[in-house]
């Protein structure tokens, strides 16, 4: 038994003693935060243990330092990683799942329509029998989508604007109209937008009936730049997808706009012409 019992004691202490002469080397705590402002991305590097840092932003390019930032060439699912590498030279990699959005020139608050001149994925111009509209371009991002309007009038006679919206590209809810086909219109965004009055009602019951209930949505748009160059008006605007029903998830949405006559005594025109699709824009 005392054999036994040293040959125990012996085998236990021989274990203690090679664990003791190991040499573990730790792995640094690889931690970032990311932000995100359109295509510009700030890492904010939190990595404990680490000397060094290379970072591989997922479009083909690195960089050496601590807390980069760092611009991206386009929309897009990119998939950063961080190398940090401890003083003992050991490497810990973590890697994180980036979705950069399509962002937009348009900006509300330049005093220019210029920066529409880079938007051309939805653009339209009237036809010959069209008398009121002249041209329009719509374009979007993770939070608006952007209307600009050309069209032979002058801001002072407040022309009421109808803007029917199919917010979810669904034809089977929302009013189903012979102006604009090809949608059902769950939105409509309604007044003289250039005399500080625009409303916004959603759809209710049949679809082939006209009834629209108040909203009670405020702030869901913002009107920027107007220009009247002789007897052409030109404007721009952008609406709030968070605001506006259906269109904060949506993929895509459909819009047509009809305009009145301030006094409600005749139509003027509509967007695209009468009787065409509306236009389509497709959220990617």
């Amino acid at each position: 038994m005392r054999l036994s019992r040293y040959i125990l004691f012996m085998f236990v202490a021989g274990l203690m003693s090679a664990c003791s002469d190991d040499k573990v080397t730790p792995d640094a705590d690889v931690f970032y935060e990311v932000s995100i402002s359109g295509n510009d991305v700030t890492f904010t590097n939190k990595t404990a243990g680490a000397v060094s840092y290379k970072w591989d932003f997922g479009d083909g390019t690195t960089s050496e330092e601590e807390s980069p930032v760092h611009t991206y060439p386009g929309k897009g699912k990119y998939v950063p990683t961080l190398y940090a590498t401890t003083k003992d030279g050991k490497v810990t990699e973590g890697a994180t799942v980036l979705y950069i959005a399509k962002t937009s020139p348009v900006k509300m608050d330049d005093n220019s329509l210029a920066d529409w001149d880079h938007v051309t994925d939805h653009e339209i111009t009237s036809g010959a029998t069209e008398k009121y509209f002249r041209r329009a371009k719509f374009d979007y991002d993770a939070s608006y989508v952007y209307v600009y309007l050309e069209m032979n009038s002058k801001a002072e006679n407040a022309d009421i604007f109808d803007f029917y919206m199919d917010t979810d590209n669904n034809p089977a809810t929302g009013l189903m109209t012979g102006t604009f086909p090809e949608g059902g219109y769950d939105v409509l965004l309604e007044g003289a937008v250039l005399a500080d009055w625009f409303d916004a009602f959603y759809h209710k019951g049949a679809q082939n009936a006209f009834t629209f209930d108040a909203s009670g949505v405020t702030e869901f748009y913002t009107l920027g730049t107007k220009q009247q160059d002789g007897g052409v008006l030109k404007f721009e605007l952008r609406l709030s997808r968070a605001k506006l029903k259906g269109l904060a998830a949506a993929t895509g949405m459909r819009i047509g706009i009809e305009a009145t006559k301030g006094d409600w005594s005749a139509t003027l025109g509509d967007m695209p012409d009468k009787g065409q699709s509306s236009v389509l824009i497709n959220f990617e």
